[in-house]
Order: structure tokens, then C-alpha cells, then sequence
């Protein structure tokens, strides 16, 4: 029996290549599938930019077979085909959807042997799917957040923790796998002995305890977020966190040490996305600060926070590196065509941010800056992402293994008991 899965619209505006996670099995695309991205292709948004990319990606099949209608095998064993039988049109408002259906129906009617699967993320066009007689199941690209990229390991080996006591080790003296920059945590019956990270092609070495901005880390995960953080070398880092991890308190203390104590950059500069990032904040009244106040209130609690040390003239403090240009804070409206160099790039709620908004953002850093971007994947504001589907998992699982980047995902709660219990039960 083979198992086909057959796509409407919203699963390529999801993904374009989203055919690619269905291994070993058979893809089948319906006519009306490509109507509907004709149709989408010309919107301004992310679906539309979605739209183009599937039909530019089907071309580019098309050139190696140029008769989808009988299919071509990729890669991953998925024999991928376009049904181009044409069906009525219907006096129904969602013709598409029972297009869609009818071929569906047609194929199950066909193949009675295999096994016939209606994948969609509409929920309308599954209960329609369920109820002609068909499966159906929504698309989520075969991962969950839990399977992304966590940048630490556990590992028992007294041997390892002895010779680190010592300097450096290999990790292939120890038959360890780490990526570039990977965090490790030595432990010897169940207990953490010695923290760690992969710092050079093959070398591994203890990380050393340090208290940037006066700010002492409350745990391993920071710790290492730490480590990570005041390493030059390390252009990108990524974290992903729940509320109250410490993921924006941590990295601003660290990029106020890089900037302010150790000047190893001119400026601190921090992104964070308003309600709808590729929208001006032209309608709130006001200078510009005024505007992005709402959006930006967390940024200078945080600021605040760090600037006391003990003192009352914390908000005075940060004006007044501000007015030196230590300290931006920006919007993210108007990233585009700027390249920041000599610069620590703070991009926090980076999940509400679409891919192509991350490429932009990216793109802009330049030569001897170090940009960190922090989000909570389980906190989506913007209603087009999902938390794979969103610029900051797809970053961390890109750059998983590059020298360029380094990567934490945080678990443990600081901010209090309540905050800690509502991000896991709610």
C-alpha cells in the first residue's frame, strides 16, 4: 500500500517546498492548487511571497520532468505529481476547496488499495475531507519545537572531566559529536561536575564564571548564555526561552559590558518588533521615541534595572548614553538599507518575525558586530507564524553547526514562581 498525500493551497503558502517532509511516499498537487497561487502570487504579504517561491520551485521541477502529470521522484524518495484533471466549477463560494475535493475523492476512487490522506491547514477543508470518506491532516512540516536544536549536552564521562581539569580536550578523544560553539555539561553520576564548550574546530575547554555589568547568572543555562554572549568570535547567537528565563535581561548586561566597560564595540543597538513590523508607526502622535514607547517599555525596564545599581538616577543614566549614541533604540521599520558595523545588535521577540524579515535584519550586521536575537516560540503574536514557521527557528536550525553561531535554549524560570508555573501550564 502506498501512502499519497494530497495538498491544497495553504500547505505550499506554509511552506513552498513542504513536499520535501513527506519521505517516502507520494505527493500529488491538484490543478486548482496552481490557480490559487496565480492568483496569491501577486499579494505584498507572506503569503504571497510564499506563493511565488512554490510556483518558481515547481518550474524549476518541471525543467528536469517536464510531464508532472506522470511525476517525478526527489531526493527523499517522494514521487511528486500534479493531477491536471480539471473538474466543474461549482456554484459553492469555496469552488476551489471542492475542486480540490472532488480530486481528491477521484484518486481515492482510483487507488482504493493505497492510502489517501487530505493534508490542509484549513480546518474547514479537513471537516469537508472527514466527511466525503477521506483522511485528512494538517500540516506541521514533521516538527515540534521540542525537536529543535537545544546548543547543550549532557554527558557521563569522569575521564573528560579529569583531563579538563587539566586544559583543553578533543572531543574525538571522547567519541563526543558537538556542533560549532555547543554547549556541554559533564556530569559524573547524574551530577553536573564541569561546564563546558566547544570552542575551536576540535577543542573543547571549561567556561569560566564571569559577571557581566555586575549581573551574576542564576544557573547553568545562563551560565553558558554568558559565555556565549561576551565571545567576540561568535558573530550570531540565538535563544529561545519562556517568559522569565532571563534571555533580554542577560543579553543586554552583556552588551552593556562589551560596549560600555570593555569597548570592544561603539554601540548597543536593540530591535524589537512592533504589533505588525512591516507596518510605520506613523498614526501614534508624537516624535519617534513617543511612537515606539509601547513596543520599546520592556527594553527600558530592563535598561532601568541595570543602570540602578543601587541608585536612583537610573533612567537619567540611560538618557544620557543614549544622547551619546551608546545605546539605540529602534524600529525595525527602518532596518532596511542600513549596514551596522562595530555594533551590539540586540533583536528581542525575534519570533514574531517572519524569515524574510530575519534575512533583512541579518543582512544589514556588519564587519565587527555580534547580534543576539531571543524570543519565546510559545508567545506568537503575529497570526502567520507558528512556532516553526516562524524566523527565529528557522535561523537556529540554519546556522546549527556554523562557526559563525551559537545557540541556548533556555527552560528554567527566574522572574518568579507564578511567572515559572504559568509559561509551563498555560
Amino acid at each position: 500500500m502506498t501512502t499519497i498525500h494530497i495538498f491544497d493551497t495553504s500547505v505550499l503558502i506554509t511552506n513552498p517546498s513542504a513536499y520535501n517532509d513527506f519521505d517516502n511516499s507520494d505527493v500529488i498537487i491538484p490543478i486548482t492548487v496552481l490557480d490559487e497561487l496565480d492568483k496569491l502570487k501577486k499579494l505584498p504579504n507572506e503569503a504571497g511571497k510564499n506563493a511565488r517561491v512554490a510556483v518558481r520551485r515547481l518550474d524549476e521541477l518541471s525543467n528536469t520532468a517536464p510531464d508532472l502529470s506522470l511525476g517525478t521522484t526527489l531526493d527523499n524518495n517522494v514521487h511528486l505529481s500534479i493531477d491536471t484533471t480539471t473538474y466543474p466549477a461549482s456554484s459553492d463560494a469555496l469552488y476551489g476547496d471542492v475542486r480540490i475535493l472532488a480530486c481528491a475523492k477521484a484518486i481515492a476512487k482510483e487507488r482504493k488499495k493505497d492510502d489517501i490522506i487530505v493534508v490542509s491547514n484549513d480546518l474547514n477543508m479537513r471537516v469537508r475531507a472527514r466527511a466525503m470518506g477521506m483522511r485528512a491532516q494538517s500540516y506541521n512540516k514533521n516538527v515540534s519545537p521540542n525537536d529543535l536544536y537545544a546548543g547543550v549536552q549532557y554527558v557521563e564521562n569522569k575521564e573528560a572531566v579529569m583531563a579538563l581539569a587539566k586544559g583543553s580536550v578533543k572531543p574525538s578523544d571522547y567519541d563526543l559529536k558537538l556542533n560549532a560553539n555547543e554547549c556541554v555539561v559533564f556530569q559524573e553520576n547524574g551530577v553536573d561536575v564541569v561546564k563546558a564548550r566547544k570552542t575551536a574546530k576540535d577543542s573543547i575547554r571549561a567556561i569560566k564564571k564571569a559577571t557581566p555589568w555586575d549581573l551574576e547568572a542564576r544557573n547553568t543555562e545562563q551560565e553558558f548564555a554568558i559565555d556565549l554572549l561576551l565571545d567576540p568570535r561568535i558573530p550570531l547567537i540565538t535563544f529561545i526561552g519562556n517568559a522569565g528565563t532571563g534571555k533580554s535581561l542577560i543579553s543586554l548586561a552583556c552588551g552593556l559590558e562589551m560596549v560600555l566597560n570593555k569597548k570592544i564595540y561603539e554601540r548597543m543597538i536593540i530591535y524589537r518588533p512592533t504589533v505588525s513590523v512591516d507596518e510605520g508607526v506613523g498614526w501614534l502622535p508624537g516624535e519617534l521615541d513617543t511612537k515606539l514607547a509601547p513596543w520599546m517599555q520592556p527594553i527600558h525596564d530592563n535598561l532601568e534595572v541595570l543602570m540602578s545599581k543601587g541608585e536612583s538616577k537610573a533612567k537619567a543614566t540611560l538618557d544620557m548614553y543614549q544622547k551619546k549614541g551608546k545605546i539605540e533604540i529602534d524600529a525595525l521599520s527602518f532596518i532596511r538599507g542600513r549596514s551596522i558595523p562595530n555594533s551590539f545588535v540586540l533583536f528581542d521577540e525575534a519570533q514574531n518575525c517572519s524569515v524574510s524579515q530575519i534575512k533583512t535584519v541579518l543582512t544589514r550586521i556588519g564587519e565587527n558586530s555580534k547580534i543576539v536575537l531571543t524570543g519565546d516560540i510559545s508567545q506568537i503574536d503575529n497570526k502567520d507564524l507558528d512556532p516553526i514557521n516562524n524566523g527565529l527557528s528557522y535561523v537556529i536550525e540554519k546556522f546549527k553547526g556554523s562557526p559563525l553561531s551559537g545557540h541556548l535554549t533556555l527552560t528554567q524560570g527566574q522572574r518568579s514562581p507564578l511567572a515559572t508555573a504559568a509559561a509551563e501550564l498555560l
